[in-house]
Parts: C-alpha cells; sequence; structure tokens
C-alpha cells in the first residue's frame, strides 16, 4: 500500500450511535464519528432535557454523558452531571430577592455518590437568620432523600418531580420560613459510580450470552 493510502486509512473513520446506559436508559443520544472503539472511551455527550422529552420547558436542564462502553456500532454513556442553562440561572436572580444555595452529598440506593446543588430563590429579600434556616432545612431533606432514590430516580425527581416531589417539598419546607419563588436543581454530579453494570448495557450482555450458548447451566 502506499503512503497515501495508509494515511486514508489511517483517516476513515465510523459513525458510533449513541445511548444512555443509566438515566434515560436505552435512550438515543445522538451519533459521533471515531476512527476507533477506543477512542470513543471517556468522551462526554451533552443534551438538554428538551432534547429527550422535546418540552421547550426543558430546554434549561442539561445533561452531560460519558461514555463508557462500545459494542459494535453501539456506544453507551453513563450520566455524570446535571447543569442548569447559565442564561436561565440569571434571569431568575433578581434584585431584592435572596439567593440560598444548598449542598447535599450522599449515596444513592443504586450505590452512586453524587453530590446536588440546589438553588433557591425568595420573592422578598430575607434576613440572614431565614437563609440559613432555609439552607437547612432543605439540606436535611435531601441529605434524607439520597438513600431512597436510585440514581435514575433522583435526575427524574429533580426534573420532573417523579416519583419523588422535591421541588414541592422544598417548597413547603421553605415557605414556612419566607416566600419563596424559585427552586431548581442547579448542579447534580456523580462523584464516583457504583458497581453494578447499569441495566441496558446488562442486558445486552445476558442476551449475547444467551444467543451464544454461554448462559448459566441449570
Amino acid at each position: 500500500m502506499s503512503s497515501s493510502g495508509k494515511k486514508k486509512a489511517k483517516r476513515s473513520k465510523t459513525w458510533f450511535q449513541i445511548y444512555a446506559a443509566d438515566v434515560f436508559p436505552g435512550q438515543w443520544l445522538g451519533e459521533t464519528l471515531a476512527s476507533d472503539q477506543d477512542s470513543l472511551i471517556g468522551r462526554n455527550v451533552e443534551v438538554s432535557v428538551r432534547d429527550i422529552t422535546g418540552d421547550f420547558a426543558h430546554e434549561k436542564y442539561k445533561l452531560v454523558f460519558k461514555i463508557f462502553r462500545v459494542d459494535g456500532s453501539k456506544s453507551y454513556a453513563r450520566f455524570v452531571k446535571e447543569l442548569l442553562n447559565r442564561d436561565y440561572l440569571r434571569s431568575i436572580i433578581q434584585r431584592r430577592t435572596s439567593r440560598i444555595d444548598v449542598m447535599s452529598e450522599g449515596i444513592t440506593k443504586d450505590g452512586h455518590h453524587v453530590r446536588v446543588f440546589y438553588l433557591i430563590t425568595t420573592a422578598v429579600r430575607v434576613r440572614h437568620s431565614q437563609e440559613t434556616a432555609i439552607r437547612l432545612r432543605a439540606k436535611q431533606y435531601l441529605d434524607e432523600l439520597i438513600p431512597q432514590l436510585s440514581l435514575e430516580e433522583l435526575v427524574r425527581s429533580s426534573i420532573f418531580e417523579d416519583p419523588a416531589k422535591i421541588n414541592t417539598n422544598i417548597q413547603g419546607l421553605s415557605t414556612k420560613i419566607a416566600p419563596v419563588k424559585n427552586i431548581e436543581p442547579r448542579k447534580i454530579v456523580v462523584l464516583r459510580f457504583g458497581e453494578a453494570l447499569p441495566e441496558v448495557v446488562r442486558g445486552e450482555v445476558e442476551s449475547r450470552s444467551v444467543s451464544s450458548g454461554k448462559g448459566e447451566e441449570a
């Protein structure tokens, strides 16, 4: 093969489909070009929740996934982060109101170590003592909630209020102290993944094992 032919071979790339593995499992996230499977591992994929739901109201939430497994032309990505759109964030922080940031950290019931940041804005400016009281109540609620939910349930609850009504419950706790205007998940970060293989990938592995006759013996 000539040197020019070798260069062309090196530059040839293939399209790989990207699927979510844990949060929104099985959801198609997009496609990407890569020269080989190994070059995909560790690559980040960013989508807005609107891309998944088609609802413009969800444009403010950005999700970041990281590819960790490739199988043929399919690649699987784990959720690593949720971020609130910066333009939207600036729009809800207004004069004569108070901004209260809440941070909680814990292990989800499926073993992921996460850190959660919530943003609360009040309808009027409040005293420092009121800010502290709201922050403590919201943090205590999140500290107790995180171990009760899987990673996907935590993300879904933060955005869709299902299965846990996080925003509604924080508002109920906060309004006893001061009127609240906005409650948003500013950031959710996975600090360390659990050991279990995501369900979508586990299903692919199990189905391949059965089809190849390598399943467990009865």
